[in-house]
């Protein structure tokens, strides 16, 4: 298989779905690089970058933010921009920013040439469709979580979701935080390197576990 580095993907990914190696090749095939992102590298900017691509975080982590104001945070093995991957054409642009919270590896696809590769085979379009459609609602469901847990208690998810959330233990926030935004006050902390008393997002570790399809 190309590329050791990407067997866990297949494995993680692919595999489950019964898609074959041949076929994980076939979209490898698509693939246009693996980015290095360093510390505090964006990745994507809001109404500047446009949508060409499909992004799978491979290592580290980046935060989605919108108008200055972050969102949720996605770990490996999660996409940068499944949300797009419906609807929005590649001369669209992100409606949100993508900026790695730590040093992070992305592999990234040409998303037009891998549309038209998968469009020949409805199996692996189906399987692409699933894989991304999964990944959305587990975007929307850490969106809702992390809102409704700051908002109610002023406690915020250590970064799971509904599935596994009861395994997690929930982080408080300081009393010091605006608890409308208290996401990205946390993240602004870390990032500026400031207060070591305040929560840190390198204590959130994502644990995904999926049933095989």
């Amino acid at each position: 298989m190309p590329g050791d580095a990407l067997y866990p993907v297949y494995v993680a990914l692919f595999q489950p779905l019964r898609v074959t190696r041949h076929q994980f090749r076939k979209v490898l095939n698509c693939m246009k690089v693996i980015k290095a992102l360093k510390y505090q590298e964006v990745y994507a900017q809001e109404k500047v970058t446009k949508v060409d691509s499909l992004s799978l975080v491979l290592s580290g982590k980046l935060v989605v933010s919108q108008h200055q104001r972050a969102l949720h945070i996605v770990f490996p093995h999660q996409f940068l921009d499944s949300p797009e991957w419906f609807g929005v054409s590649t001369d669209d642009y992100f409606q949100v920013s993508i900026m790695a919270m730590e040093e992070s590896r992305v592999l990234i696809w040409h998303r037009d040439k891998l549309k038209l590769s998968i469009m020949a085979e409805p199996f692996l379009q189906t399987v692409f469709d699933h894989i991304l459609g999964r990944d959305v609602v587990k975007k929307l469901m850490q969106v809702t979580q992390v809102s409704e847990s700051i908002a109610s208690n002023g406690f915020l998810p250590s970064g799971g979701y509904a599935e596994d959330a009861e395994d997690k233990p929930m982080l408080i926030l300081k009393k010091s935080v605006d608890v409308g935004h208290g996401l990205t006050a946390l993240i602004n902390r870390q990032l500026q390197a400031g207060d070591p008393n305040s929560w840190r997002l390198g204590r959130i570790d994502e644990t995904d576990h999926e049933t095989a399809v």
